[in-house]
């Protein structure tokens, strides 16, 4: 299973592929020379993810590609498909479940600017804006605060609240906010004590459906593993790498090397 984003936000997604399939190995690819992908074009998104599975596949026995970022899947899951013989999942923002949780029918949902332009994002406002508001944020600082609060820099309340002064100053704030990016559910305590002080929120991102698809797929393909140990490949060394290594040791890879995508 190859697994990819361009930070550490598809950690997240793998998190719960361990905990759902924990004898399932993998390979992830941190593409941090190109991060963040939200504010690339949608060529380079597009080209970029091409080049990462070939350059994978040519190695290793990958038989399953996990798209673990949100802006990758709203622009590239269905060229991926085309171009590819094994299954591809890709994660998107998950207003459908929004719309059944919402109690005030205002709902919240916060991406990268990519994944707010991309075309599938638009038309799916506008298929379920009907019954409810949806509130939009499109930013790209979120994801970096997250790569920063994952290596222990403290997050900056003073950012995170310019982020979302929009919200703020609603009279009625979204009551379920949807994370369209993996990187968002590092923030989910930060964001709510800015938001809300005594009343109740719900988050929603994707990330157990994405683990169930792969295990249907699993399941229904009897996909078998020809990969016999977990695998972290990096496309740039960087001192901010150095300092994520120390929190990879409990994803237990055994090879940690990095892979040129040029």
């Amino acid at each position: 299973m190859l697994i990819f984003d361009s930070g550490v936000g598809g950690l997240s997604v793998l998190k719960n592929i361990k905990k759902i399939l924990p004898k399932m190995h993998y390979i992830y690819i941190l593409d941090n020379e190109a991060f963040p992908y939200g504010n690339k074009t949608e060529f380079f998104i597009v080209q970029r993810s091409i080049k990462i599975i070939n350059t994978v596949k040519n190695i290793y026995p990958i038989n399953i590609v996990v798209i673990a970022c949100n802006t990758v899947s709203t622009i590239a899951l269905s060229i991926l498909k085309s171009k590819f013989s094994f299954p591809i999942i890709g994660i998107f923002p998950d207003i459908k479940t929004a719309k059944k949780i919402t109690k005030n029918k205002i709902i919240g949902l916060i991406a990268t600017k990519a994944t707010m332009n991309s075309s599938y994002i638009k038309k799916t406002i506008y298929k379920n804006i009907s019954k409810n508001t949806i509130q939009v944020i499109g930013t790209n600082k979120l994801a970096s605060i997250s790569e920063k609060k994952i290596r222990g820099i403290e997050v900056s309340q003073k950012k995170l609240k310019n982020i979302f002064k929009s919200w703020i100053d609603l009279p009625v704030h979204p009551d379920t906010i949807i994370l369209g990016c993996t990187h968002f559910s590092l923030l989910e305590k930060e964001i709510k004590k800015i938001l809300y002080k005594t009343s109740s929120i719900y988050f929603i991102d994707s990330i157990h459906t994405v683990t169930s698809q792969i295990k249907n797929y699993l399941k229904k393909l009897h996909i078998n593993q020809n990969i016999r140990k977990n695998i972290f490949l990096y496309s740039k060394y960087s001192i901010s790498l150095k300092e994520l290594l120390i929190f990879l040791k409990k994803y237990q890879f055994t090879i940690i090397k990095h892979i040129n995508l040029n």
